[in-house]
């Protein structure tokens, strides 16, 4: 029980790009291992595991992992497939979604928070099947 656990949880061993403090990136990343980003992101940055935005990161994109943990600041859209969590300092402004949400204490969060199980859909094509059963 505690082995899956540990699989689960982030480590500094699996994180295989590293978007250093200073660096900017403008445009889409895609990784199929674990990102960490110290610096500034414009654009989607995708991951086949895992994104962790450290303090000092800035973005203005949309994120989707499995796992996505946040302690600075994210202006965007965020899909995590298992679990999003969003540290003490953290900051997103944008719509959130993601089976298991953690926010912790003193977290800025504006935006919308869908709970999902995994494998029920993307948030875009939920949110047009909302608006379409709304107008009958």
């Amino acid at each position: 029980m505690l082995d899956s656990r540990k699989s689960k949880n982030y480590s500094e061993s699996k994180v295989v790009s590293i978007i250093g403090q200073g660096t900017t990136i403008k445009g889409d990343v895609s990784s199929k291992g674990t990102i960490r980003i110290e610096g500034s992101v414009s654009g989607q940055v995708q991951s086949g595991d895992t994104i962790v935005v450290q303090e000092g990161g800035k973005l203005k994109a949309d994120l989707v992992a499995g796992q996505i943990i946040i302690s600075g600041e994210v202006h965007g859209n965020v899909l995590a497939h298992e679990r999003l969590e969003i540290c003490a300092g953290g900051k997103v402004i944008g719509d959130i979604t993601a089976p298991r949400v953690s926010i912790a204490e003193g977290v800025l969060f504006e935006g919308k928070c869908t709970m999902k199980a995994p494998g029920s859909g993307t948030p875009a094509a939920q949110g047009k099947q909302s608006a379409q059963s709304g107008n009958d």
